[in-house]
């Protein structure tokens, strides 16, 4: 007798899925677990099996959406291209996934106020903000070395870069279905890489 596939990852990317459909008609605070089961298609007990508290799954899918991220940027990382291009590809597909997930946008700000309140969502946001940092860093600082940035701090620079990503994502958020996001935020994100780069070699 063969035994049965393994289909718990296929369960839990169906519950997912149905949580972001009920989180972005309902919000994060009324969306409830019967709701989610509802969508999903399954039972209560069936739900609970896979996931504890409506707080875990709005960590997972979170979770999920920065991992993505963080796996194109260690994949591009290793490309042959200048700093330059490098940062502003990795921006053009971020700019890409959020327009793609542009429903996930009110869930992910409602997320990040309840980082005030819960220190268990506050850890979570700190820490994929400095993991973010830390793979931004070595780019910069590979644009500095080839002489392509100016000399300053490789850090301070990816930080103001994602200062300038982040309040372009807030300000989109204000007027999701108006506002020219990828105009907004490849604008923002050019005046700051002209302001940095490196002329004293230039004619």
């Amino acid at each position: 007798m063969s035994p049965k596939p393994d289909v718990s990852q296929e369960r839990k990317q169906q519950i997912m899925q149905a949580a972001l459909q009920v989180f972005s008609q309902d919000g994060l605070h009324k969306a409830r677990m019967d709701d989610i089961a509802k969508a999903a298609g399954l039972s209560k007990g069936t739900l609970y099996w896979y996931f504890s508290s409506k707080d875990k799954i709005i960590a997972d899918l979170l979770a999920n959406f920065f991992d993505r991220e963080f796996s194109k940027i260690e994949a591009w990382s290793i490309r042959d291209v200048s700093a330059r291009d490098l940062l502003q590809k990795l921006v053009d597909m971020l700019v890409e996934d959020l327009l793609l997930e542009k429903q996930f946008m009110p869930i992910l700000y409602e997320f990040w106020a309840m980082s005030f309140r819960n220190p268990t969502v506050g850890k979570f946001i700190r820490e994929s903000m400095y993991r973010y940092l830390d793979l931004l860093v070595p780019l910069v600082q590979r644009g500095i070395d080839t002489g392509e940035f100016r000399d300053l701090a490789a850090r301070d620079i990816a930080m103001a870069l994602g200062a300038i990503i982040e309040g372009s994502i807030l300000l989109w958020s204000y007027d999701l279905d108006n506002l020219d996001f990828q105009k907004l935020i490849s604008n923002s994100v050019s005046i700051f890489l002209d302001g940095i780069q490196d002329t004293s070699n230039k004619a």
